[in-house]
């Protein structure tokens, strides 16, 4: 079964029947981080309900004066609508975004609760493969949040789909220096399943196309680490393939988008979910990477790889002491000893 979520209530269901369909965002229970999403499920959308904390809205951070920023600020949507995903099947390439524009994706159904959750049915023509974005609120700190696209690639079709692919780009814009960020990728080597990797956020994210991109400001593709030796105006691009799928069979796995208070914190909240690839977009405040202001976060789980940044250690059981090791014992008795020596002697 594909993971869906049944919206009921004061959900808004829609279903493609001509007119467009509504964009929709995210916001963490904390407050302190927002994502916006079109019917297809890219991000940037431009958001018409009051209650959206921006509009347009990508993947914005709540500053509370940190770089001299106060309230929503975007990482995405200033200068350029760049984030898009692709998929591929039996050759046929297909991909969407606000900036880069669709090129074969049909939206099936879109279903979301405001602010809370969000999910698009597409298909792709050629491939007829289906695809589905499920988003919702996975993880937070005091200071940040992470949230889940749970992703589907089915096989709806009575024959063998072969060479499936999905690609996903992003351009960072980092505030509060918007056009000149630090971007650093990791996972790239340990993931299997990823095909091809580049700094390129203004990609188009057609997967056989995007395989062969070179990436920007001379950094060669798949490169671990810093994207680059100075603060530019570039993001991330990542293609995965997931081999053939035989009829009614799936490929899934999971985005995460969102941001911490700085560094720490997002590597905090990416302990929590235990990514096999990231990107993380720094603001060059002072023409350094600025670890300390808010850190942007795009990742990944269940593409082949291994866990980038581990979970945290589980806290003892409520009420249970640490029992002392015997060396430790023998120490301290060592030390009562001598204190009570020091006494006598006195």
């Amino acid at each position: 079964m594909s993971k869906r979520t049944l919206l009921l209530g004061s959900v808004f269901a829609l279903a493609l029947s001509g007119p467009a369909m509504a964009q929709g965002f995210l916001v963490s229970t904390n407050g302190k981080v927002a994502i916006g999403l079109n019917p297809e499920g890219h991000l940037i959308a431009y958001v018409s309900d009051p209650d959206a904390p921006l509009s347009p809205l990508g993947i914005a951070y709540n500053f509370s004066g940190q770089g001299g920023r106060t309230g929503w600020q975007d990482a995405l949507a200033p200068g350029c609508d760049c984030e898009a995903w692709g998929v591929a099947g039996n050759g046929f390439g297909n991909q969407i975004g606000q900036y880069t524009g669709n090129a074969g994706i049909t939206l099936v159904s879109q279903s979301f609760v405001p602010g809370t959750s969000f999910t698009s049915v597409t298909t792709a023509d050629g491939s007829g493969l289906k695809v589905t974005h499920a988003f919702t609120q996975a993880v937070q700190t005091a200071t940040g949040a992470l949230f889940k696209a749970a992703v589907t690639i089915e096989n709806p079709t009575l024959a063998t789909i072969t060479d499936v692919r999905y690609a996903r780009s992003m351009d960072w814009d980092v505030p509060p220096t918007e056009f000149s960020e630090w971007v650093t990728h990791k996972g790239v080597p340990t993931t299997t399943f990823l095909l091809h990797a580049t700094n390129d956020g203004f990609a188009n994210a057609n997967p056989m196309t995007a395989a062969t991109n070179s990436g920007r400001v001379g950094v060669p593709p798949n490169t671990e680490g810093l994207q680059g030796t100075a603060a530019r105006d570039h993001g991330s691009l990542f293609v995965f393939t997931f081999g053939d799928l035989d009829p009614g069979e799936k490929a899934e796995f999971e985005i995460f988008y969102g941001a911490g208070e700085n560094e720490t914190d997002a590597l905090t909240l990416l302990s929590l979910v235990g990514p096999e690839l990231y990107s993380l977009g720094q603001s060059s405040l002072g023409d350094r990477r600025r670890d300390d202001l808010p850190t942007f976060i795009f990742a990944f789980r269940g593409v082949g790889g291994e866990i980038v940044v581990p979970p945290p250690p589980p806290p003892p059981p409520p009420g249970e002491v640490g029992v002392p090791e015997p060396a430790s014992l023998a120490l301290l008795g060592l030390g009562l000893l001598g204190l009570g020596f020091a006494r006598r002697r006195a």
